[in-house]
């Protein structure tokens, strides 16, 4: 009798093993089919060091970056996209010739992103929504369209029209500045973007006033 009562309770021990093993097994692969049926989507929260909301992953923080914004008749080409440099970065060992060059980022005309932004540097993070598959940023907005989620909105900002060619980016409504950055040495400098009639409608816009953003996930 004792002996069968054993051989009885180690089957249980066994099965019930089985069982659990087969539970987190299942649970793995319902993690990773949602994970492939909903991958998630990344941008670039510009002027904050962490993401919004709480179905949002922090890839990284960092350092906002362009081009010099110095312009003349012989070097007035280069890259025109905006980039989000890591804190951490892993150096080259290689000096290079210089023809390509980033620099940090400056908020000018600083009152319009945020009292006491004039030449601060600006940070900036790049962020993952879990559940989604689009991000998009919509110029003259503050809200987003039926059916999307808003990560952030701010002010549309992009380099000064004289300078070097550079793309638009929102710059977020409480922007943050990087530690120790006001020190007015330039380098890629961000103005806010204001608006003008003529061959763009008015309505529904309005002369030269400041754009909003926002950025929409979905």
């Amino acid at each position: 009798m004792q002996t069968t009562i054993a051989h009885l309770e180690a089957t249980l021990v066994k099965e019930t093993s089985k069982r659990l093993d087969f539970q987190k097994n299942l649970s793995q692969l319902q993690t990773k089919l949602a994970q492939e049926k909903d991958p998630g989507s990344t941008y670039v929260r510009w002027g904050r060091k962490q993401c919004a909301g709480v179905n949002t992953d922090l890839v990284y923080t960092g350092f906002t970056a362009g081009q010099e914004y110095l312009t003349s008749s012989t070097s007035a080409g280069g890259p025109s996209n905006i980039l989000c440099l890591p804190n951490n970065p892993e150096l080259s060992n290689r000096t290079a010739p210089g023809n390509s060059i980033l620099a940090g980022s400056e908020y000018e005309e600083g009152n319009y992103f945020i009292r006491g932004a004039q030449d601060e540097d600006a940070p900036c993070a790049l962020c993952r929504s879990r559940n989604t598959s689009s991000a998009v940023m919509i110029p003259g907005r503050i809200t987003c369209y039926d059916g999307w989620n808003m990560e952030y909105y701010g002010v549309l900002a992009s380099g000064y029209y004289g300078h070097r060619p550079s793309s638009f980016i929102c710059i977020d409504s409480l922007p943050e500045f990087i530690q120790g950055g006001q020190d007015n040495k330039n380098g890629f400098l961000l103005y806010p973007t204001s608006t003008k009639c003529g061959s763009l409608p008015c309505p529904p816009y309005g002369d030269n006033l400041a754009v909003n953003c926002v950025v929409c996930s979905k």
